[in-house]
């Protein structure tokens, strides 16, 4: 995990269970950052290849260190701190808050990391994307199949300790715990699981970022093969290179354009955010999580329906060429 720059600055924050509110409250903390001195990529030429430093921060240097902000450590005694490596991995939950997961309920429970999804069944079933952290992870929305299990027990701890960025420990058994201030999951390592879904191509229409305000307020990003634009009160507010690698948006030659704006310290933030190549976690339905380590932002595609990515470049454009009718961008093929 690799970037081309980096951010000082970071939004602290705890949540217990995250659900849009949260999300939301993640991306207007993002865009309400003021003073990121974040290093500017070098521009590219028109046809060359998008530049790469050869040496580019891990995501340790760019995250902010979460066994420092938890000096009384939640993980139990004989589990030391882990970085995240769990993507491709199963786990069978064998006790909650120590307390042995069969002395709770009859059905097994479990938890799957997929490439970005994380899947986990207690008494209900459900699953979200996630991004990895340093020592954690944090999810996106979550979707889940209710089997009735409003009280359970199992779910709760699970729903809190997976949403929390929990800190991810191992002890000499190979066993995990994942952990928050007040709950934990052992974890004993079981099958792989399902493959993730596959995603819609990044190209096939614009994303709307889930930002406050009303709907076509909010920031709208339109990837491309080889740049992107962000319309955020104007077109083209904010404009950059980029190429997709190793679950990264590679990314150079960001800019801020001039233009008429009620929140400009907001669209430098974004840009900042951009500039430190994030990574990007894609559901087949056009769900998208971005990270750049320590900020989490999550945004929808607008296909079939382009209402709420109406302001984005392309569909200004192709509403001054159609005479006013708003349209889509053409899927990619």
């Amino acid at each position: 995990m690799h970037s081309s720059a980096t951010m000082d600055c970071t939004c602290g924050f705890a949540k217990t269970r995250i659900r849009l509110p949260a999300l939301i409250g993640v991306l207007s903390c993002a865009l309400a950052l003021a003073g990121c001195d974040a290093t500017a990529d070098p521009v590219a030429a028109d046809g060359d290849p998008l530049p790469i430093a050869e040496t580019i921060p891990d995501i340790e240097e760019l995250a902010p260190d979460t066994t420092q902000a938890m000096p009384d450590s939640p993980l139990a005694p004989g589990f030391a701190p882990l970085a995240f490596d769990l993507s491709g991995t199963g786990w069978l939950i064998t006790a909650i808050d120590g307390v042995p997961t069969a002395d709770l309920q009859d059905d097994i429970a479990t938890v799957h990391f997929g490439q970005g999804f994380l899947r986990w069944r207690g008494c209900n079933m459900a699953q979200a994307l996630y991004i990895p952290l340093k020592g954690s992870f944090a999810l996106g929305e979550p979707e889940t199949v209710d089997a009735g299990c409003s009280a359970s027990e199992v779910d709760a701890a699970m729903a809190q300790v997976l949403a929390g960025k929990p800190l991810i420990g191992r002890n000499r058994e190979g066993k995990i715990m994942l952990a928050v201030p007040d709950h934990s999951l052992v974890l004993s390592a079981i099958d792989s699981g399902p493959k993730d879904p596959a995603a819609p191509p990044l190209n096939r229409g614009p994303f709307v970022m889930l930002a406050p305000g009303a709907p076509d307020a909010r920031p709208v990003l339109s990837l491309q093969e080889d740049g992107f634009t962000i319309w955020m009160d104007c077109p083209d507010a904010i404009t950059g290179r980029l190429r997709l690698v190793d679950g990264r948006l590679r990314t150079a030659a960001v800019k801020v354009s001039e233009c008429d704006s009620f929140r400009p310290t907001a669209r430098e933030s974004l840009a900042g955010f951009f500039r430190s190549s994030p990574w990007i976690a894609r559901g087949g339905d056009g769900q998208l999580l971005l990270s750049d380590g320590a900020t989490v932002i999550a945004a929808r595609q607008c296909h079939p329906d382009a209402t709420a990515c109406k302001r984005s470049k392309a569909a200004i454009h192709s509403a001054e060429s159609d005479g006013g009718e708003e349209t889509e961008p053409a899927p990619a093929r």
